[in-house]
């Protein structure tokens, strides 16, 4: 076969052009020549790469492999429809080319060349590439009619056998006309094969991919399941997913279909590896397996049940019994449904023989407790007819085995299936690490939508129904198939009467889609959600729902789909309650309500009727989120107010000994009795309420049960008093461990303290003055010149106002989302579990709890003679809100509270005058070496110190309020005056009308709550955390010692570090430690080593112009362990996170010094005073 050669020269010229033209000719002679040689041989290097070989009679193999014989054809074929032959071709061809060479060298138009350089002019389809000659183009240059592309040579033309005597001439050929179709050939049309098919009919051809992909099979294992499966997907990118289906089914049934005894692990990892494929590749090869393996099952049961004596002890056959537990295994991991299981388990009942005994038994063993959950109702149908067949059979004939396979249905259906007749724990904990190992597939790979739902009937009536199944597959076109009768069942069938043009697949696309995403698997559930939720209100519903041609059973199947679209949808829609209270009319949909009700208790693990609940499974379609136990209670709670259910719906349960699941799920359905009630009645009695519990009277152990239970209803598990740090922390975290929360806040809003009167607002006045004060006084030298600077103070308090507002906003978000009852009021000790409260928008309520946490926080300690309202003598809440800047402030107290506001308001303007009863400033905590840097670098900011300076009285009737103060340890008297004075001298725990005396709880001098080790208090269900007992006040010390408490109550231990509890002072340069300082030290006689590193020695604090204070480290001069860490400087708040991890994980300065720190940084200073400590820094 020859490649088709572009003929160079080759222009539609006429002759007589070319005579005009005689001493070109021979140059354009030569010039074809070499153009024509070097064409050759380029045709030849092509066809040597290609692998075609002069006279070759067929196609290279590579060529068949690749799929272009499908385009090409085969050479050898001399007679095909429309086509020319081989040889007619190759004379025309070189007819054509003898022809044009004479003329290019001789211009009278003879031929002296004879050029057989090529093989074969024939294209890729075979056909000829003629064009015409100079000889049949007119004067004008176009081509006539008689003598067009395929009308052959001319009768001027030499004759072929004169260019190639051997050859004959071919015969004279027919022209086509290309309007028409082309004229079979008078040997027929050969039968056409659908290019799928192909590839099948040639032996051979799924050689390669069987190899490939048995061996991937071969190497399967649990830990390489995922790899082979990626490996396999690759494999359908890469070929015909058919063919790949088809092969890899075969090769799976190989080792399925034996007679060899395989273990059941090995049924369990084949199992799961189809599951795995059908999850990934979808239904067009989870149909075909299930297909072939149902299919070899009936062929190879059918030879069993014909070779079977019934004789007792006969050997299983092992081909059946194989394909019984692949078909059980590929149930329990989801490929099919139940129905299928079922159906088998129906047929062996046909005949009570040693056979079907065994199969039975083999069912049970690999997937019985998942057929109880699925559709006990089967099951119990099954259990029954057994007992009845049994009892009707000669008891002579009846084995001992069969026996005892009736008893394990039985006891199956009662769940209580003995421990031996499960499968063992070997093969369950294969079962368990499969699921996980399926599940952790990408959800985005995942194809299939659940199960497939075909029975036996569906496989042995595919004969005339087709395989609608099958992918691929076509309808069988059977007489006894009707298909209006089908399409009457079908998803929207008769629901809205659509028209014959309407097209039903586009009527309710996203119902089927939202109904697949809340579980709902059948296409009965997809047809009743569909019309249900397509409805315009809940009497059409019911009409839509009446016009499904469904079964009485089917019909029970919307208690299930309306219970399941309550439960998923959130928030909780109330159209579903609507519907199902008036389809409750009916009784048989009321008792499936009913039934559904009972079967959800057992799924949350109640004993319903003293009947043991079942365990979740991981595909249960009604889940134990509490959002959705809680919708499915409202549901279940409107249809008991309304009388669509009646209250003996919980006559099933032991009400006193329910669990916390339950407990929610009841707790919202009574909620919504009441409610319903009360909005039925407005106010004019309790006589729907009453009408709800009457029938309850009939049955006195569900009254009394209701009693309890209704008594019991507002016990929480942890009530918190207090909605700060501490409060709304341990409220959340408890919330997260499970247990029913109430919080108790009394401000309106929670945080507390902290976020709304203390650390928040004050660090966004801290902020922005400090931008104020910088833009001010340090921007000239930065290169920043700037005009007139004007403070808007109501501005600055709103910034503060929105960043509180918006971080309050939050806790109560995150209060919903852990289910945590916000309850805003004051909340006062009526006895050891009952708190009562008043609340806030008036009324009083009260709650129980098992556990009670006091986190009530602390306050401002007043001055005495100094009455503080806000305005003129304040604390640090008046602080935060003044409406103007006072001209001067005098601050009582030098401690961080003192120090943070004094900052504020003297960068704003005001004079401030800190006065401190102790030596230095910022605390006994400060270490003294950083306090008197610190009160060196705010008196440069212009705040005055008065240390060892005790305030003796004040008076605020003038215009100024004094102040007389007086040396600490004796001195000369003087009065200060101020515009505001801010009484800053710390805080003191806040139990206030907590009614503590009535719980006798005990109280320190200090009026701090006395606690244990474990926050409890004498009474040891109540705990207490926070500012309101021992520790410092800090917010960050509070909110781990919730932590901590919670952890205690949930799990019995806790843990809370005080040694590493940092403190941070926010002033400009930010104080802050933790661990111990250099006077503590010296007290307790411990010795130690110091190393400091200033920050004017850090490139990163110079580049800012910000390079006051320094890093100082304290260790352990023997084994260099780290003691404490204080730290003046930019951004110490910061930097002492890392003090405090390296303190609490006891490291050394040596460690420190050897990590690591990015360049050029801040806390490159940190890390050269390790170094300075254990050693020498290096940049000092």
């Amino acid at each position: 076969m020859g490649l088709k050669r572009k003929r160079p020269g080759d222009s539609f010229t006429s002759l007589e052009g070319r005579s005009k033209t005689p001493k070109s000719t021979s140059q354009r002679s030569n010039r074809l020549k070499d153009e024509l040689a070097e064409e050759d041989a380029r045709i030849a290097q092509l066809e040597k790469k290609l692998g075609l070989k002069k006279g070759r009679k067929s196609l290279p193999q590579s060529f068949k492999d690749d799929g272009l014989d499908e385009l090409l054809g085969e050479l050898e074929d001399n007679e095909v429809a429309g086509s020319f032959t081989k040889s007619r071709n190759k004379s025309e061809y070189e007819e054509w080319l003898a022809r044009k060479r004479g003329l290019a060298e001789q211009p009278t138009g003879r031929s002296d060349r004879d050029d057989n350089t090529s093989d074969s002019g024939g294209d890729a389809d075979g056909h000829s590439d003629v064009f015409p000659s100079d000889d049949d183009i007119d004067g004008s240059g176009s081509v006539t009619d008689n003598d067009s592309v395929f009308n052959g040579l001319d009768d001027n033309d030499q004759d072929v056998s004169e260019l190639d005597p051997k050859e004959e001439a071919p015969p004279e050929r027919i022209r086509e006309n290309p309007y028409v179709a082309p004229v079979a050939s008078d040997t027929g049309a050969a039968k056409y094969v659908a290019p799928s098919l192909r590839r099948a009919e040639r032996a051979g051809d799924n050689a390669a991919l069987r190899r490939q992909l048995q061996g991937l099979l071969n190497r399967l294992t649990e830990a390489n399941m995922q790899g082979i499966v990626r490996d396999i997907e690759k494999v359908y990118a890469s070929h015909p997913r058919g063919q790949v289906t088809a092969v890899l089914v075969d090769a799976i049934m190989s080792q399925i279909s034996g007679t060899a005894t395989l273990s059941d692990t090995f049924f369990v990892l084949n199992g799961g590896f189809v599951a795995a494929l059908y999850k990934i590749v979808g239904e067009s090869f989870g149909s075909h397996v299930v297909t072939r393996v149902v299919e070899e099952f009936r062929d190879q049961y059918s030879k069993a049940m014909s070779m079977s004596t019934g004789a007792v002890g006969q050997a299983l056959p092992k081909a059946t019994s194989n394909l019984v537990t692949f078909l059980a295994e590929l149930y329990v991991f989801q490929v099919v449904g139940c129905n299928l299981i079922f159906d088998l388990i129906r047929l062996f009942m046909d005949e009570l023989s040693e056979l079907n005994t065994e199969l039975l038994l083999r069912i049970v063993r690999m997937g019985g407790k998942l057929l109880r959950k699925d559709d006990p109702q089967a099951l119990k149908e099954v259990a029954v007819k057994l007992q009845s067949l049994l009892a009707a059979a000669d008891r002579h004939r009846v084995t001992e085995r069969t026996r005892f396979m009736v008893d394990t249905i039985t006891d199956l259906k009662n769940n209580k299936l003995r421990a031996g007749l499960q499968e063992s724990a070997v093969v369950s904990d294969h079962v368990t690490t499969m699921k996980k190992l399926i599940g952790s597939l990408n959800a985005k790979r995942s194809i299939s939508t659940g199960p497939l739902r075909i029975g036996l009937k569906d496989i042995d009536e595919s004969e005339t129904k087709g395989k609608w199944w099958l992918v691929g597959a076509s309808y069988g076109g059977g007489s006894g198939f009707d298909r209006s009768k089908e399409l009457s069942t079908s998803l929207a069938a008769e629901v809205d009467s659509p028209s014959e043009d309407e097209d039903l697949d586009r009527f309710f696309p996203d119902y089927v889609k939202v109904a697949k995403e809340q579980g709902l698997k059948t296409d009965n559930q997809h047809a009743i959600f569909a019309a249900i939720a397509g409805a315009t209100d809940p009497k059409d519903a019911v009409n839509r729902f009446q016009k499904l041609s469904l079964n009485k059973n089917q019909r029970r199947e919307v208690a299930f789909v309306l219970m399941q679209a309550a439960g998923a949808e959130q928030p909780y829609n109330p159209y579903y309650a609507l519907v199902a209270r008036k389809l409750c009319s009916d009784g048989r949909i009321r008792f499936a309500f009913q039934d559904r009700l009972w079967h959800v208790f057992r799924r949350l693990g109640e004993s319903v009727f003293e009947d043991e609940g079942e365990e979740e499974d991981e595909d249960t379609a009604i889940g134990r989120e509490d959002a959705r136990m809680a919708n499915i209670g409202r549901m279940v709670g409107s249809l008991v107010a309304h009388a669509a259910l009646s209250i003996k719906v919980l006559k099933c349960l032991d009400l006193s000994t329910i669990k916390p699941q339950t407990s929610l799920l009841l707790e919202q359905m009574m909620t919504g009795v009441f409610k319903e009630c009360r909005k039925r009645d407005k106010g004019k009695g309790n006589e729907s309420l009453e009408r709800c519990f009457k029938d309850a009277a009939t049955s006195p152990v569900l009254a009394a049960g209701l009693h309890y239970y209704l008594g019991n209803l507002k016990e929480k598990d942890l009530v918190v008093i207090g909605g700060g740090v501490a409060g709304y922390v341990a409220a959340i975290k408890a919330g997260q461990e499970g247990l029913k929360v109430a919080c108790i806040e009394k401000r309106g809003a929670l945080g507390g303290t902290c976020l709304n009167v203390g650390c928040i607002p004050s660090k966004s006045l801290l902020n922005n003055s400090h931008l104020y004060h910088q833009i001010q006084h340090d921007t000239k030298n930065r290169g920043i010149e700037v005009g007139d600077v004007k403070l808007n103070l109501a501005q600055l308090m709103k910034a503060k106002d929105q960043s509180v507002s918006s971080l309050t906003k939050g806790i109560e978000f995150l209060f919903k989302k852990n289910g945590v009852e916000y309850i805003k009021g004051t909340g006062s000790f009526v006895n050891e579990h009952e708190i009562k409260v008043a609340l806030n928008d008036g009324g009083e309520t009260s709650v129980k709890g098992k556990n009670i946490l006091i986190a009530t926080g602390s306050e401002a300690t007043p001055f005495p003679g100094l009455e503080i309202d806000e305005k003129r003598v304040i604390t640090s809440t008046g602080a935060l809100s003044l409406d103007k800047v006072p001209k001067s402030m005098v601050v009582i107290g030098g401690g961080i509270i003192g120090l943070e506001m004094g900052s504020v308001w003297s960068r704003l303007g005001a004079k401030v005058t800190v006065v401190e009863f102790l030596g230095q400033i910022g605390g006994p905590g400060m270490d003294a070496e950083v306090s008197k840097a610190a009160q060196k670098l705010l008196k440069k900011q212009g705040i005055d110190f008065k240390l060892n300076t005790k305030v003796i009285s004040g008076d605020a009737s003038g215009e100024q309020i004094k102040l007389e103060v007086d040396a600490a340890k004796g001195g000369k008297q003087e009065t200060l005056e101020a515009e505001v004075v801010l009484v800053a001298i710390g805080r003191r725990p806040y139990t206030e009308g907590l009614g503590l005396e009535n719980i006798g709880m005990e109280l320190d001098e200090r009026g701090r709550v006395i606690i244990d080790s474990e926050y409890r208090t004498k009474l040891p269900h109540i705990r207490c955390v926070g500012d309101v007992t021992f520790g410092p006040m800090l917010a960050h010390k509070a909110e781990e010692e919730a932590v901590a408490a919670v952890e205690y109550i949930k799990k019995g231990y806790g843990h809370v570090n005080y040694g590493c509890i940092p403190s941070v002072m926010y002033t400009h340069p930010e104080v802050a430690w933790v661990g111990q300082n250099e006077q503590e030290l010296k007290a307790n006689n411990i010795p130690y080593k110091v190393g400091t590193f200033p920050f004017s020695a850090n490139s990163r604090a110079k580049t800012n112009i910000d390079s006051d204070g320094f890093v100082k480290m304290l260790a352990d001069p023997e084994t260099d362990r780290l003691l404490g860490v204080h730290i003046i400087g930019p951004n110490a708040g910061e930097m002492i996170a890392e003090g405090t991890l390296a303190l609490e994980y006891g490291a050394s300065t040596e460690d420190i010094a050897r990590t690591c720190h990015a360049h050029p940084t801040l806390a490159e200073a940190f890390k050269e005073a390790a170094m300075s400590t254990y050693s020498k820094a290096i940049h000092f």
